[in-house]
């Protein structure tokens, strides 16, 4: 028994399957995962390495150098960048795609662990992190309360929101921007320090060792244990004051004479013991010295670190990141449902919140408006075989198989854990139109053999039979160029594809198997009859014109002509093809974009916030602008996981803006005219950089500028020169603005030149130093104040007149272990001004500074990058001490279409086997592949008729296009070998063949183009990800 004939026959086994598939596909729908993009593993680990006050040049030699040695020989490495920084190295080692990162950061850690001898011992351990760019906030909630005191507003944010927000299932952090936070400051006179004989870290030491609550252990006694603790923390701020500083001694040990401690000999017996006699007599005559008595201790504000205001008012911004596997949707709904929760609470406090940013909001549309797209495309799909078929029954049955098909492939989807993205809900969006292709063709075969004469059932049962191997290997060759992306094309490209390339493959798949059995069956026991067709005009002009020829010589001349039209038009299309701007991936348009401002490194808090001011000033003014939100600075206590993050500093700001969702102009160009007002701007040295809203996208290349030159050496003065020099060069191309480099300022330093045999025979190391002189100027936390379950950092340092004289450095006290009394900073240490850079960076274990630029909109990136090679390979081909090289977009684009052509020309050949093994013949599938050459001419003009650009996923378009093209093509060879096979002459069989087969194929192109119009057209959130498939796919069909 034939397959068809076990459908029609089995008819109760094909509704129940059929309704099965739909029950589950259902329910599957239901619970699939909803996320804006595929999960994405970068190969890519940081190491992060603190060593406290230690300079950039410092951390670059003691730090980052033997890092990067050690790391340099983990295999499938790709790439080393650093930054050294005050205080900090980061390295970021980056592999090749498909290493398994797990598996890297295991081997980056055991190379970690076999230098850690070699490090400082001062530095903190290097803490290697996997990295994830997806671990951006999705939900920033403003905070404000006109009523409260600041102190106030941030202790209720903490305990109320924070601290219960961040119970929520799924969030990973809840990290505070703005307002203030509560300190106590314990402010030292240094001239009572002095006259008193202590140190700042003594008194650092006596603050930390008073405030102790210490478990003892435990005693026995008869029935009973007694736990024995001591309390000694401080109950009130003002017991700070009466801590014991040190004690007063009458004897001024440092006025000895301690000449034989710096010739380091050992003085005389006797003097040591009169010392030691003095001593005795003087411990009855000994003062306390109370902190009272050499500072005040105030209950204060600590010193801002960060701004945050919403729409020109000072708030306290929260900002949640989710968990790396949770799902962001859900995630934001148990959020939203705790805060309003609380929202009754805290308003009867005084508290009020608003949500500025939800990042699942533009996943709901995006995914809305995919559905919508899927579904409007079916309609069209549906109304364009009511023009052909010109009847509603057989129709609807062809259309039956679009929502039989899609609620199959959201089983499928379930079963593999494919989540509901923009990608794999594109691929189905992109499939409902060629969903319908195998019902047509099954369908019409169908009625032809009804045609024939044949009764139902048998015009059925044959109908069916003649088709499925051209049906089958039709599919297969659609199934088939997605094999390749799958496998073969690594990064992000890869990895975005492969959802959509799945969702493509489990569509063909069902779309064989519920036409082949739903379609026969439904097409005898229904009795679906066609009316009496009459052929349209334009369906048969070009075989009734070839028919009209009738000597062969008049044939062959027609179709001669008809070639060389097509290969004129393919060859105008390999001109058109380069000339096209090429992009990785195009922008998306989220409706917000962010303002980076960067100022001069040590430019203070308060200068960044009147720049700040200045633009929300001019951004506020503007008609499509919603909400600006912005952050300055950062928290210096932010933890994530063990590593502190300081996201900003004093000198930057982001200012986030939103627009209006119904507006007139796209964020690309609001920040056109926002640049042209910046033009005559005074910033004041700020460097001020408008980005799209930053998605996954940009580590794709879609955020890097079109121009970055990378320089590597060693010599900072030179390759600054040279820099200079590139950029000067490159201004002078027409198209090229916004030239900019990473160089970090030098910036004014005051050194604090040790000099260590000195300070070992004191005993005091250069940590001693460095210590104090932060303690002096920034303050140390001695420890933490307690009350009411909260702790509040206790920060020692000297008094404001005291911390604003440089000079007094020198005379800061250190206590010598050797004496056993304080000695003056200057007498082992040398104070010089100078300046220092405030970061070094390296790429590949070299020093480099990279130069940005972008590109002109009245010129094509294409040509500049062009220019500017050249100008690159002209002067600066074979330098002997440094390296230029042309980087950023123009090396993504150029590794990104290098893969997609690799997976191009790998589907074509798979769709040549797979035809070839069909047909048993190696010349036949050649034939039918002059289609895809084809197909390019109508690419080349789509593209060029919307202004699409040429990137990763238009190429995907053709990569795809290689293998529908061809199946209108097996379909009519099909025909014309089963016509060979009875008799008829090649010439007369595949007009015969054009014939029978022009309505089908037509029905099958035109479904799948009128079904992606939706998506061709671009409207809605994250359509700019979809629209170049649609129309490279459309043109290609056309």
């Amino acid at each position: 028994m034939t397959l068809a004939e076990h459908v029609i026959h089995k008819k109760v086994t094909v509704v129940m399957g059929t309704l099965g598939l739909i029950i589950l596909g259902s329910i599957t729908f239901s619970r699939l995962p909803q996320e804006l993009f595929p999960p994405i593993s970068f190969p890519q680990v940081t190491i992060i390495s603190d060593y406290k006050n230690a300079a950039p040049e410092e951390i670059e030699t003691l730090i980052t150098k033997p890092i990067e040695e050690t790391v340099g020989s983990v295999a499938g490495l790709k790439r080393i960048e650093s930054i050294s920084r005050e205080g900090r190295s980061t390295v970021t080692v980056s592999f090749n795609w498909g290493q398994d990162i797990d598996f890297a950061a295991l081997a980056v850690r055991e190379k970690i662990d076999l230098i850690k001898d070699r490090l400082p011992k001062e530095a903190e351990d290097p803490v290697v992190l996997k990295f994830d760019p997806l671990t951006r906030p999705i939900l920033i909630l403003s905070v404000s309360g006109e009523n409260l005191q600041p102190i106030q507003l941030k202790l209720l944010t903490e305990k109320m929101l924070k601290d219960n927000l961040e119970k929520v299932e799924g969030v990973a952090s809840v990290f505070l921007s703005g307002g203030v936070n509560r300190e106590v400051l314990v402010e030292i006179d240094q001239a009572r320090l002095q006259a008193n004989h202590l140190s700042l870290l003594e008194i650092v030491k006596a603050i930390e060792e008073a405030n102790v609550s210490y478990p003892a252990g435990s005693i026995k006694k008869g029935l009973y244990e007694y736990l024995i603790r001591t309390v000694g923390e401080f109950q009130a701020v003002r017991e700070i004051e009466y801590a014991v500083a040190g004690v007063d001694t009458v004897k001024d040990l440092r006025r000895e004479d301690t000449s034989f401690v710096e010739k380091g000999e050992r003085g005389p017996r006797d003097t040591v013991d009169s010392m030691r006699s003095d001593i005795r007599k003087e411990l009855l005559e000994k003062r306390l010295v109370l902190m009272r008595d050499i500072g005040t201790v105030t209950d204060g504000i600590a010193d801002k670190t960060s701004i945050s205001r919403f729409n020109g008012k000072e708030n306290i911004a929260l900002s949640i990141q989710k968990q790396a596997s949770a799902n962001t949707i859900q995630v934001v709904d148990q959020l939203k449902l705790a805060a309003e929760e609380l929202k009754e609470d805290l308003e009867s406090r005084g508290v009020q919140y608003k949500i500025i940013y939800d990042h699942s909001e533009f996943i709901r549309k995006s995914l809305e408006n995919l559905l919508g797209e899927a579904l409007s495309g079916g309609f069209l799909a549906f109304l364009v075989l009511f023009f052909f078929l010109r009847s509603l029954a057989p129709s609807l049955l062809v259309t039956l198989s679009i929502p039989v098909t899609v609620v199959g492939v959201f089983f499928m989807m379930g079963t593999f854990g494919i989540t509901l993205n923009i990608m794999s809900l594109g691929g189905l969006a992109l499939a409902v139109g060629m969903i319908v292709d195998t019902s047509i063709v099954v369908l019409e075969n169908i009625f032809r053999r009804r045609q024939l004469g044949e009764d139902a059932e048998t015009g059925a049962i044959r109908g069916t039979e003649e088709v499925i191997w051209p049906v089958l290997s039709s599919n297969l060759t659609t199934i088939a160029v997605f094999f390749p992306l799958i496998v073969f094309v690594p990064g992000i490209p890869g990895q975005l594809f492969k959802d959509l390339s799945w969702t493509v493959i489990y569509s063909q798949i069902l779309s064989v198997i519920v036409p082949l059995t739903l379609i026969p069956m439904l097409s005898v026991y229904l009795s679906v009859r066609q009316k009496e067709y009459k052929p349209i005009t334009i369906t048969r002009l070009y075989t009734d014109r070839l028919l009209q020829k009738s000597s062969p010589q008049s044939q062959d001349a027609f179709i001669r002509k008809t070639l060389g039209f097509m290969l004129l038009l393919f060859f105008c299309s390999l001109f058109i093809l380069p000339v096209l701007e090429r992009e990785v991936l195009p922008k998306v348009d989220q409706g917000q974009f962010l303002v980076k401002v960067d100022l001069p490194i040590g430019t203070r808090l308060e200068v960044t916030d009147r720049i700040s001011q200045k633009l929300e000033a001019i951004f506020a003014q503007h008609e499509e602008v919603k909400d600006i939100a912005v952050t300055i600075g950062s928290e210096k206590t932010r933890r994530s996981g063990e590593v502190a993050v300081d996201t900003l500093r004093p000198s930057q700001a982001v200012i986030l803006i939103s627009l209006h969702e119904k507006r007139k102009h796209s964020s690309v160009e609001v920040i056109e005219n926002f640049k042209k007002q910046m033009e005559s701007l005074d910033v004041e040295q700020a460097r001020i950089d408008f980005l799209l809203q930053e998605n996954e996208f940009q580590f794709a290349g879609g955020g890097l500028k079109p121009i970055l030159i990378e320089v590597k050496g060693y010599e900072f003065g030179r390759m600054n020169k040279l820099v200079d020099e590139i950029k000067a060069g490159i201004s002078k191309i027409k198209g090229v603005i916004e030239i900019q480099d990473d160089r970090a300022e030098a910036i004014p330093e005051t050194k604090l030149e040790i000099d260590k045999k000195r300070a070992a025979l004191y005993g005091i190391s250069a940590l001693d130093v460095s210590l104090t002189a932060k303690a002096a100027i920034d303050g140390v936390v001695a420890t933490q104040y307690r009350e009411a379950g909260s702790e509040f950092d206790i920060r020692v340092r000297l008094s404001e007149p005291d911390r604003q004289n440089m000079r007094n450095l020198e005379n800061l006290l250190l206590y010598s272990k050797v004496l056993d009394t304080v000695i003056p900073l200057k007498d082992v240490a040398r104070i010089e001004a100078g300046m220092g850079p405030s970061e070094v960076r390296r790429t590949d274990q070299e020093r480099t500074v990279t130069i940005s630029a972008d590109v002109s909109k009245a010129y094509k990136s294409n040509d500049i990058l062009k220019h500017v090679q050249a100008f690159l390979r002209q002067n600066y081909h074979d330098l002997e001490d440094f390296q230029v090289e042309l980087s950023g977009k123009a090396r993504e684009v150029r590794e990104s279409f290098s893969k997609v052509i690799f997976a191009f020309i790998l589907a074509v050949l798979l769709v040549y086997m797979i035809m070839a093994a069909q047909f048993e013949s190696f010349v036949q599938p050649l034939i039918i592949m002059m289609t895809v050459p084809l197909a390019l001419i109508g690419v080349a003009v789509a593209l060029l008729a919307s202004g699409t650009s040429l990137n990763v996923i238009s190429l995907l378009g053709i990569v795809l296009l290689s293998g529908v093209a061809v199946n209108n093509g097996i379909v009519l060879i099909e025909y014309i070998n089963q016509l060979r096979m009875e008799g008829v002459e090649l010439v007369q069989a595949a007009m015969e063949a054009s014939r029978v087969r022009t309505r089908p194929i037509l029905m099958s192109a035109l479904t799948t183009v009128i079904a992606l119009i939706p998506l061709a057209l671009g409207l809605g959130e994250g359509a700019e990800l979809r629209q170049p498939l649609a129309i490279t796919t459309m043109g290609g069909l056309l």
